[in-house]
């Protein structure tokens, strides 16, 4: 944490926080350091006003792109455009720029206690990960259990909901058609030698064990 951040208010409260490791240096660029790779820079609404009129936030972002992989600007306090010298429409060009072409994120705080829950948060999934995984569908508990064949079948490789039936109307079962050679594949009513051989190759794919390379291919 850059030592011009301890009269913020933010790190009293994340002192409170437990398991949170604060250290105060000089930083020359960005206001909290969460990981070799992401940065975060604090600016409060007064500050990201002054900022654009003197265009140091401009220059500013291009420094921490050169230096940090990932940048999050942490905009705290009330509305953004309640400082009435500057025209919102410059505040929007700003933030636009920030997003759209220094691809830097964005995140809205209300004040120093809702900065260093974010602050927190974000230093933890950065350095430990959710500690969870989250699942790639949605749950469908009350789909029955042929609408769930149909939706497991849907995700292969080029296959939309009329080719699914299809397979599934053609093996009857998972277990069939997950078991299905690249020739059988083929005998199914729209089913060409792409997609046949792409079902193949992802249904005879290996999972990767713990350690492995994530494309690991079967036969």
């Amino acid at each position: 944490m850059d030592h011009r951040e301890v009269a913020s208010g933010v790190p009293e409260r994340l002192a409170e926080i437990g398991n949170v490791t604060l250290r105060v240096e000089q930083l020359t660029l960005a206001d909290y350091l969460l990981s070799p790779r992401l940065a975060v820079e604090r600016k409060s609404v007064a500050d990201l006003v002054a900022s654009i009129l003197d265009k140091r936030l401009f220059l500013q972002v291009e420094q921490l792109k050169r230096v940090y992989s990932q940048v999050v600007y942490l905009l705290e306090g009330e509305s953004l455009y309640s400082a009435g010298h500057v025209h919102p429409n410059a505040i929007r060009g700003a933030l636009s720029y920030l997003v759209v072409l220094q691809q830097v994120s964005l995140l809205r705080s209300e004040g120093p206690e809702d900065s260093a829950l974010l602050l927190a948060t974000m230093a933890r999934q950065e350095q430990c990960g959710l500690g969870y995984e989250l699942s790639l569908h949605p749950k469908r508990r009350s789909d029955s259990p042929h609408t769930q064949m149909r939706y497991l079948v849907e995700d292969l490789p080029l296959i939309g909901p009329k080719t699914a039936r299809a397979l599934l109307e053609h093996f009857g079962t998972l277990q069939a058609l997950f078991g299905a050679t690249e020739g059988e594949l083929r005998k199914v009513p729209g089913i060409g030698p792409r997609r046949a051989r792409q079902i193949y190759a992802l249904i005879t794919t290996l999972y990767p064990t713990d350690g492995s390379k994530d494309s690991v291919s079967g036969g």
